[in-house]
């Protein structure tokens, strides 16, 4: 009996191999959680008084790891993957369902909410018939995300600019506890 031919493939193959639209929720949460630990580990160091060769060692090997997990462009794409469907979305949904919950979606004109470490400019825009969102983001991936320092926004100036500011991310990504809530506005 002959033996059987394979069919071969064209070379232009026009039905690639579908490329995963993220990575397994173990290696992004496991991303995320070494970039807080190193990034709190970095402020230690640059606050420490020490002056010795051990100390600069320690934070190049730290800048060095940081670099390795593919700095902050990786953590924000891993956080914005973490942010998918496929996870369970994003934080925006537990702050909707308390302003609902207090009748908030119910008010004549619309809340006015500041997203500090929005990572997509879209996140609340199925409420938007009642709220009116502005992302900022230390290092704003997108044009519609404006590029901004929550912590050095004039209180004063900003003092009635929103009803509602949403924390949710920076309160794992600001390294000292004691600088995320720095500037109450």
């Amino acid at each position: 009996m002959p033996k059987a031919r394979k069919r071969k493939l064209p070379i232009t193959d026009t039905d690639p191999v579908p490329v995963a639209s993220s990575s397994k929720p173990e290696s992004s949460r496991a991303v995320i959680r070494r970039f807080h630990v190193l990034l709190k580990r970095q402020v230690q160091l640059q606050k420490s008084t020490q002056t010795d060769v051990s100390k600069k060692t320690e934070l190049d090997r730290v800048e060095e790891e940081i670099e390795q997990l593919g700095g902050l462009e990786n953590y924000q794409r891993m956080s914005t993957i973490g942010q998918g469907s496929d996870r369970g979305g994003g934080s925006q949904k537990v702050l909707v369902n308390w302003l609902k919950e207090k009748r908030m979606h119910r008010t004549e004109s619309k809340l006015r909410l500041l997203e500090v470490g929005a990572l997509k400019p879209d996140n609340y825009k199925s409420y938007s018939d009642w709220m009116q969102v502005t992302p900022i983001d230390l290092n704003s991936r997108h044009p519609s995300i404006l590029e901004q320092d929550f912590l050095l926004l004039d209180k004063t100036e900003n003092l009635e600019a929103w009803d509602i500011i949403s924390l949710s991310l920076v309160l794992n990504f600001v390294p000292e506890p004691t600088d995320r809530g720095n500037s109450e506005i």
